[in-house]
């Protein structure tokens, strides 16, 4: 009888050890990266970052030489409280679109680092980083 104890004991750590995804897309040193569809709390705050769809993606392909290196455009939903934003991130800021690489909110600023994959990459499910830093 005891050694189904011992034998469910390593079971039983692993599972109470478990953490979401979202409390794993957090990192350290100010970057965090988020998966499409997710929500994560920057660490220490009641800001959520939610990331909702890539809006544009028209980055230069990978092994591709490009005159222009492209921009991608994504879709972030911002909660402080009672207080939410949607708003567009891009890699880079670009007048034409008037889109920027980053925003202030909640105290915050916050800047597109990178999309991932890249256009002709691995297809894998889209991923963002994105730097965070205290105002």
């Amino acid at each position: 009888m005891n050694y189904k104890l011992f034998l469910m004991a390593p079971a039983i750590f692993m599972l109470t050890n478990c953490k979401t995804k979202a409390q794993n897309d957090v990192q350290k040193n100010g970057m965090m990266t988020i998966g499409i569809n997710k929500t994560i709390t920057l660490p220490d705050s009641k800001v959520k970052v939610s990331f909702s769809r890539v809006a544009e993606e028209s980055r230069c392909p990978v092994d591709v030489t490009c005159v222009w290196e492209g921009i991608a455009v994504v879709d972030l939903k911002l909660v402080n409280g009672a207080e939410t934003k949607t708003v567009e991130l891009a890699t880079r800021d670009f007048e034409p679109k008037n889109v920027k690489r980053n925003v202030l909110f909640g105290g915050y600023n916050i800047s597109l680092e990178d999309l991932k994959p890249y256009p002709g990459g691995n297809q894998e499910p889209e991923i963002i980083v994105l730097k965070y830093q205290k105002q």
